[in-house]
């Protein structure tokens, strides 16, 4: 076998890159074998830490280390050995010191925050022993070590038993400065089944200096439920903490999912002097199920004295969307005395979208005497998306005798049809009686694109008698900048009649600027194309 030396004597004639590409060949299958022998002893030992057989997982970690020291694997290899020496319930002492050598001689390794978990849950179990020294090397951890690593500690404090775990979490609670952590310490001690925990809560709840924390400990006692729960959310509700902790606790008692809370919002969105916070007991109200909470709503909606609890009742009754909801808000368009609830409960209406929806609205618009709450009602029955509704808004739009409404019914099928409609606008164009509602349909065909709206547009154009809306259709023409309209433009501008409509018919050919739309320019200035 020709050895590394010959070879390089060998090669000594040849040129650097050569002699490179010569060595790379002969070396890196090598590198290659070695680092596949590496990456299959490791991947045994994990196997039997997979399978849970720890003697044999320390053993054959011991192996590779030993044979393979300069691994990119051996800091992985040497957690695994000090979590398997845990498993095999050696002495807590000896492995807390394993993890301690392994967090010095790895500080970069992806391991590191296991491995600092580990050596907390150990220290903690310690320290319950008699051995307070072993939390007292760990007590600095708290200010140093980032965010991700200090929880994986507290779940792993979590689960070592009850009372033992609140008194470590608190601890570290207690000593923690920034909001985050401590944050993060809330949830975990809201999944801690302890006595002390409601208590905890509670106090950090109604004392604690960071509204967020604040707000974190209202979640987690909601979560908790439980009438002892309900009792604290109650009370936060009705003290003089901070308004968004207040909301905090409204809006959770909402997803308490019990019927308790019903009656409890339902006083707060009537009475509560604070505007924020009664709209917040609306809105919660709204994320209850059962009828007893739309009636709740309709006490609000009734009695509220703020214009804005009023309506937001009324949205919350949108998002219902039960039978009771639906004849609140119907009632409320026709019949109150604010206009801008009127109007609010319109488009409150189109949330639902069902077909007794349908039948309101219409009901809204043919009896309504209030402009603005006809037109909300209009626009509510073009976010239902009922062929019902549809047919509605065109009878409105081709016969209704005051132009505002009859344009609202429009705007109103763009939205149910997407703006994409351009035969309806164009059924609409030839059917109203008024001018300004037909020009309005013409610039809905122009705001949709594609050859369809284009072909109604030429259509408009070329059959027409009425000089403007011809107009109207010629710029929107130009506005589509398609070439599929040059032909129609360049007739016109050349034999149209009217100056006007061939001005029009110019001006949209030079609004397209197309090498189509430029040819017909210079023909109708008498010169012709050459090809």
């Amino acid at each position: 076998m020709t050895s590394k030396k010959g070879l390089l004597k060998r090669t000594t004639s040849l040129s650097g890159a050569i002699l490179l590409i010569v060595l790379l060949a002969v070396l890196m299958p090598a590198a290659a074998r070695c680092q596949d022998a590496a990456t299959k002893a490791y991947n045994q030992a994990y196997g039997f830490i997979l399978d849970e057989k720890w003697s044999d997982a320390q053993k054959a970690l011991g192996e590779f280390i030993k044979q393979y020291p300069k691994s990119k694997m051996v800091d992985a290899a040497e957690y695994w050995q000090c979590y398997t020496r845990d498993k095999l319930g050696e002495d807590q002492e000896s492995v807390f010191q394993c993890y301690d050598n392994f967090i010095k001689s790895h500080p970069k390794s992806k391991w590191k925050d296991d491995a600092k978990s580990n050596l907390v849950r150990i220290a903690y179990d310690l320290a319950k022993k008699g051995k307070p020294e072993y939390k007292e090397k760990i007590q600095g951890m708290g200010e140093e070590e980032d965010e991700d690593v200090k929880l994986a500690a507290l779940n792993a404090l979590s689960n070592m038993g009850s009372d033992e775990a609140y008194a470590a979490i608190i601890d570290l609670f207690d000593r923690m400065p920034g909001e985050g952590l401590r944050s993060k310490i809330v949830y975990v001690l809201g999944n801690i089944e302890s006595p002390k925990v409601e208590t905890k809560l509670e106090e950090i709840a109604t004392k604690d200096r960071s509204i967020r924390v604040r707000k974190d400990a209202v979640y987690a006692l909601a979560n908790r439920g439980g009438s002892d729960g309900l009792a604290a959310m109650e009370q936060i509700v009705r003290s003089n903490n901070d308004r968004e902790v207040r909301k905090a606790a409204l809006y959770a008692l909402g997803n308490m999912d019990v019927k308790e809370v019903i009656p409890f919002l339902g006083e707060v969105g009537r009475t509560e002097p604070d505007v924020e916070l009664a709209k917040a007991a609306a809105y919660s109200l709204g994320n209850t199920d059962g009828e007893q909470a739309s009636g709740e709503l309709k006490h609000i909606f009734k009695e509220a004295k703020a214009v804005e609890v009023r309506k937001a009742a009324m949205y919350a009754l949108g998002n219902r969307g039960d039978a009771a909801a639906v004849a609140a808000l119907k009632e409320a368009a026709l019949g109150d005395q604010d206009p801008d609830i009127r109007k609010a409960a319109a488009y409150a209406l189109g949330n639902i979208g069902d077909q007794d929806v349908v039948e309101a609205l219409k009901e809204i618009v043919g009896t309504s005497r209030d402009p603005e709450t006809k037109k909300a009602a209009l626009f509510s029955l073009g976010n239902t998306g009922k062929e019902a509704a549809k047919a509605f808004l065109i009878t409105t739009a081709t016969t209704d005798p005051v132009d505002d409404i009859a344009k609202t019914a429009i705007y109103a099928l763009g939205n149910l049809s997407g703006g994409d409609d351009p035969d309806l606008m164009l059924e609409i164009a030839r059917k109203s009686p008024s001018l300004e509602v037909r020009k309005q349909a013409v610039y809905q065909i122009g705001n949709a694109s594609g050859p369809a709206s284009v072909k109604a547009l030429g259509s408009i154009v070329r059959e027409e008698q009425d000089s403007e809306l011809r107009i109207t259709a010629i710029y929107a023409l130009g506005n589509s900048g398609s070439d599929d309209a040059v032909p129609t433009l360049a007739e016109v501008a050349k034999t149209g009649g009217e100056k006007k409509l061939r001005s029009a018919a110019v001006s949209a050919l030079g609004q397209i600027g197309t090498d189509k739309a430029r040819a017909a320019l210079m023909e109708i200035l008498g010169y012709k194309s050459k090809e």
